[in-house]
């Protein structure tokens, strides 16, 4: 979530987050810092500078417009969790100020983005430990009881994940957490917290490409995902909670697990394909590129596609895009269905037409139930007189042995990432021998596939 939603965190972050002291406070009506390309910080520095502590902004209600708003609330600096002293209680209060004021709205996005260090540092600690996810489920916990303190009616949507980070604490830029271990982080946090409640109603996600021309299909490699990748983050988020308090996605297809609920929900609440500029509309824009945009056929064609897709899925909730106008500065965001000016691209009808016609699902039903197995894995043992090959699509830890007689003369384990790995055995004596491998999920070591192969060597022979 960028420049839209972060000037609305800016711009509330003005109200009070103490009690007001005794007398009477001062402060404008003005809408200017909630339309202001800053996110409202010079205006609020002024209003400061000026010493005024309230800021009246117009929110009118328009019968008409037959629109929700959902607020998405998130700490306006990446460090604010961690370096304001009771940060995270202030936080909620916070949150829960903003639901006292605007009744109306029963739907709020508490966090964004917190595996990304624009939203959330540190990502890593001293000692190249993940720290993000302990904090934000601490902060999701305590916005969760804030709002509901308010209303147990609102849904408390959960973190909004970035599709992307690169687990890597070395990284010269952009130290990020992927989502798959994010939502494990957050899950060990929770578990060891020993909470009895839960801390969300439904979960959100960003389902922005890898690559701006990747289509929807693509998708990310573990332990990334995007809209082609929600069965893996729905299995992450049962790895995660399965057997707490916190509610999972309901499953379906042949092989789902029976539960009576509750269950979490997928919001799919940011999306985005950018898309060139005419040449008619350059003057309306500031700044160079930084992606390779599509024509405005791709963009409509490739929203289409993500609007088919959730709709085949019975655990997504939601889907918004980014945007529906475009970003002025040409290094933000030009993926809205209508230029700067506010003139319809080309992809207007085309989402428009999309959504017409996917009310309902039109292709194959998307099921998904939880595994208990390593997904993906699979042992050839054709060449198993020299070596074998384990290949899983997650990532996991290994265990194999090789045995004769049921003593181990040689063993090995390790970790590695979703791929294959291609295991040499060392010369045996001739004789019966039975390799077994034993693969764990990283994500849950409880989930565990087995693979076991008797064979046989002659005198001299390499296996």
């Amino acid at each position: 979530m960028r420049k839209a939603t972060a000037a609305l965190a800016c711009l509330l972050s003005a109200l009070a987050l103490t009690g007001s002291a005794a007398g009477i406070t001062y402060g404008v009506a003005d809408d200017t810092g909630k339309y202001a390309d800053d996110g409202g910080a010079a205006f609020f520095s002024s209003l400061r500078n000026v010493g005024m502590t309230e800021n009246r902004m117009a929110v009118m209600w328009d019968p008409a417009h037959r629109i929700e708003p959902i607020f998405a609330i998130y700490p306006a600096k990446a460090r604010a969790l961690v370096d304001t002293p009771n940060g995270i209680q202030l936080f909620a209060l916070f949150a829960a100020k903003v639901a006292t004021r605007y009744p109306q709205v029963h739907r709020i996005v508490c966090l964004n983005e917190g595996n990304q260090p624009r939203f959330h540092q540190p990502q890593f600690d001293a000692a190249d430990n993940a720290v993000a996810g302990a904090v934000q489920e601490a902060a999701m916990a305590a916005c969760y009881d804030a709002l509901k303190g308010v209303n147990p009616n609102i849904d408390v949507i959960g973190f909004g994940f970035s599709p992307r980070g690169n687990d890597d604490f070395d990284a010269t830029s952009n130290v990020s957490r992927s989502p798959i271990l994010f939502v494990k982080d957050i899950g060990d946090a929770y578990r060891k917290s020993g909470r009895t409640l839960p801390i969300a109603d439904d979960v959100s996600i960003h389902c922005h490409p890898n690559a701006n021309t990747d289509a929807p299909s693509v998708g990310f490699s573990w332990p990334n995902a995007g809209c082609a990748n929600l069965d893996r983050f729905k299995q992450a988020w049962w790895d995660a909670f399965h057997g707490t308090a916190q509610a999972v996605f309901q499953e379906t297809g042949p092989h789902a697990t029976k539960s009576s609920g509750p269950f979490v929900r997928l919001f799919v609440d940011e999306a985005g394909y950018q898309a060139q500029i005419p040449a008619s509309k350059a003057g309306y824009y500031s700044g160079s590129e930084n992606v390779k945009p599509l024509d405005e056929a791709t963009q409509g064609e490739y929203y289409s596609q993500l609007v088919s897709m959730v709709a085949c899925d019975p655990n997504v909730a939601l889907l918004n895009l980014f945007h529906l106008v475009d970003e002025r500065l040409l290094p933000g965001w030009q993926s809205g269905l209508e230029y700067a000016d506010g003139t319809p691209r080309a992809s207007y009808a085309a989402v428009r037409a999309a959504i017409a016609a996917n009310q309902s699902c039109h292709g194959l039903l998307r099921v998904w139930a939880h595994t208990s197995s390593v997904v993906g894995a699979h042992a050839d043992f054709t060449g198993l007189k020299r070596s074998f090959v384990l290949s899983v699509a997650e990532g996991f830890t290994y265990k194999v042995s090789v045995q004769r007689g049921g003593r181990t003369v040689t063993s090995a384990a390790g970790a590695n990432a979703d791929g294959s790995v291609l295991f040499k055995l060392p010369s045996l004596k001739a004789g019966v021998y039975r390799v077994i491998v034993r693969v764990s999920a990283q994500t849950n070591p409880d989930r565990v596939t087995t693979f076991a192969k008797t064979f046989r060597t002659g005198t001299n022979v390499r296996v």
